[in-house]
């Protein structure tokens, strides 16, 4: 047979796109529960928003598993059809799960059930349904490590297995306070099993134009801005008899025992909580600073323990009276409170916190002065016995605010990692309920927050086994060497020791020797990953910590090199080049980059931001340059 030109191009056009098409249609993706294809999500009419979530996130996970587009609909009536998962309190109208259920899960626990022809998910509230929405699509075949780094196990014929799992955590509080001046826009994220931020009532989110500070919340309760001029009577008194006033002693500190105060400051907080129904939890405390900058005024001082210095009563009477106002207003919301510095540490002598209170007893110094080591470290002895005072006097009342990180120096690498895994384990064996951590490290951000995130639900997860996981999935082949450089930070401050304080610098651990070695692993995991961005940016922040702490301590500023000034140089470029990649603007309390980089090299930058400077470009081309001017 003559195949002409026309016939020719039918034929490749037939085998190009027909054929192709014809077997993506056969191979696209089928998702079944046992004996059923799985056809739809479904949700009741009247689904809450987090239930709407966590059915769409559902829907979009499995599609990148399977290339299955999965429909969320929504179902009236008792009965759903065979073939959908029921999402929130669909599954309790359909009676595929009960409130008695419900009740072994409570507060933020789920339950999942997926039987041979359909199934359910749904939490004793709707923010445990997105918490199941999470487990069941881990089971699924995706694994969730950090914001940036989730890994999908395609499968085109993914079968669900028949279960029926009730799970809740072993904490009911889990946050990760945010500091957007340390790392803008992170947020605990539910896909990690934290309490979010819209559980958690904030003034900020009302445009409140005082310090928006989530836990020092007495400059909402009480701002000066509506109350000074008519009631300065309303804050601290101070110690020559005048009371506050912007710019004078730290802001927030309240004349506690005033009652017209307290009436006032109280209305502002069931103002908060009206406006933010769905949260529930509040915050009542102090404000920043130590004991001498509460208030002096005889009344006040008759509350405490000890005048002018053991003022936990005071505090908690304060807190009780506000405490009694919700409950009666919004039962079921919860009132947090602070054990902190010398003032409040101390367990109260007269008083008890009303049910709905909890106390974050805070591991902060003076009491508490080694964060990276667990509370039996003898820096820690006097935090570690007001703590186990706290836990007798008040047992079902107890949470942690705790502090993982440094916060003078910011980039130093800080080795708190063992450490808060170890208290993590003592907190859930002494019964605390709640941990909330001021921010984590610099140094494994991520990994911390992952498997930290992991022990709030289960303590007794084997840690090394979720360290060795995170790093395989977010460092690929530079998983080893990444360990290797991981296990000799903290082998470096177990065996020293170091003993690392939150509330100052921290030198000794990056040594001269430490630099050496650890930038060696690190360049071994640069070269492992090479043209790999992502990875590199990753590597790049523990690299920088390195540098950063080496040229810190060690510059030809100061003339006390220990390496060759080759090196040094070549150190020197690598710190700018990461800090530029990075949009680096603060590096501690004290020091912008700019200012920094001034400090410890002639290297002069004056543009905002210091990374247009065009004097960067030009020291980066030939760092060496710089020294032989």
């Amino acid at each position: 047979m003559k195949v002409t030109l026309k016939k020719l191009c039918v034929l490749l056009f037939l085998l190009i796109v027909i054929l192709p098409s014809c077997q993506t249609g056969k191979n696209k993706g089928k998702i079944w529960l046992p004996d059923k294809e799985l056809i739809a999500i479904a949700i009741a009419p009247d689904a809450t928003e987090r239930e709407k979530k966590s059915a769409s996130e559902i829907a979009e996970y499995l599609y990148k598993i399977t290339d299955k587009k999965i429909p969320v609909k929504t179902v009236s009536g008792r009965v759903t059809p065979d073939g959908i998962i029921a999402v929130g309190k669909l599954a309790i109208s359909a009676g595929i799960i009960s409130e008695d259920e419900l009740s072994r899960v409570a507060s933020d626990g789920y339950v999942i059930k997926i039987n041979k022809t359909g199934g359910a998910i749904c939490g004793h509230r709707d923010l445990g349904t997105l918490y199941g929405a999470y487990a069941f699509l881990r089971q699924s075949g995706v694994n969730f490590y950090s914001k940036d780094c989730e890994i999908i196990n395609k499968n085109n014929n993914l079968r669900i297995a028949e279960t029926s799992s009730f799970v809740k955590p072993h904490f009911e509080m889990r946050a990760l306070f945010k500091l957007d001046v340390y790392f803008k826009g992170m947020v605990p994220d539910p896909k990690l099993g934290y309490t979010p931020y819209d559980d958690m009532g904030y003034p900020g989110d009302l445009g409140a134009p005082e310090e928006r500070n989530w836990v020092h919340s007495a400059s909402f309760l009480m701002p000066y801005r509506l109350f000074g001029k008519d009631h300065p009577e309303f804050f601290a008194m101070q110690k020559d008899g005048s009371r506050y006033k912007p710019g004078i002693g730290p802001p927030g500190h309240l004349c506690l025992s005033n009652e017209e105060m307290k009436k006032a400051g109280a209305e502002r907080l069931l103002f908060l909580i009206d406006k933010q129904k769905e949260r529930t939890f509040f915050v009542v405390t102090q404000g920043d600073g130590r004991s001498n900058s509460w208030c002096q005024c005889n009344l006040c001082r008759s509350l405490d323990a000890i005048a002018g210095d053991h003022m936990t009563d005071r505090l908690l009477e304060y807190v009780n009276y506000n405490a009694r106002i919700v409950a009666k207003n919004y039962p079921g919301k919860k009132i947090l409170t602070l054990a902190y510095t010398e003032a409040t540490s101390r367990p109260p002598q007269r008083l008890m916190p009303e049910p709905n209170v909890m106390i974050m007893y805070c591991p902060y110094p003076p009491q508490t002065n080694c964060q990276s080591h667990d509370l039996n470290c003898p820096q820690n002895e006097v935090g570690l016995r007001e703590l186990k005072g706290w836990i007798a006097k008040c047992p079902d009342n107890m949470y942690i605010f705790d502090y993982p990180r440094g916060y003078s120096s910011w980039y130093e690498p800080f080795g708190s990692f063992y450490a808060t895994m170890d208290k993590l384990k003592f907190y859930s064996e002494n019964g605390i309920k709640g941990i909330i951590q001021c921010v984590v490290p610099t140094s494994f951000t991520d990994l911390f927050i992952f498997v930290q995130g992991r022990l709030l639900w289960n303590p007794n997860a084997d840690v090394e086994s979720l360290i060795d996981e995170f790093f395989k999935a977010y460092y690929g082949p530079a998983a080893e060497y990444m360990r290797e450089y991981f296990n000799f930070m903290h082998s470096e401050i177990k065996n020293r020791p170091v003993h690392q304080m939150c509330e100052g610098s921290n030198p000794e651990l990056v040594t001269g020797q430490y630099a050496d070695k650890a930038l060696s692993i690190l360049t071994k995991a640069q070269n492992s990953v090479t043209g790999d961005q992502i990875k590199l940016k990753r590597i790049d922040l523990e690299k920088f910590c390195v540098l950063w702490s080496d040229i810190d301590q060690r510059n030809t500023v100061k003339n006390n090199l220990e390496t060759t000034l080759d090196e040094h140089i070549k150190r020197l470029g690598e710190t700018v080049r990461i800090a530029r990649d990075m949009q680096l603007i603060q590096v501690s309390r004290r020091h912008n980059f700019k200012s920094w980089i001034r400090e410890v090299a002639p290297l002069w930058i004056q543009a905002e931001p210091w990374y247009y400077d065009p004097a960067v470009n030009v020291f980066l081309a030939n760092p060496e340059n710089l020294f032989k001017l």
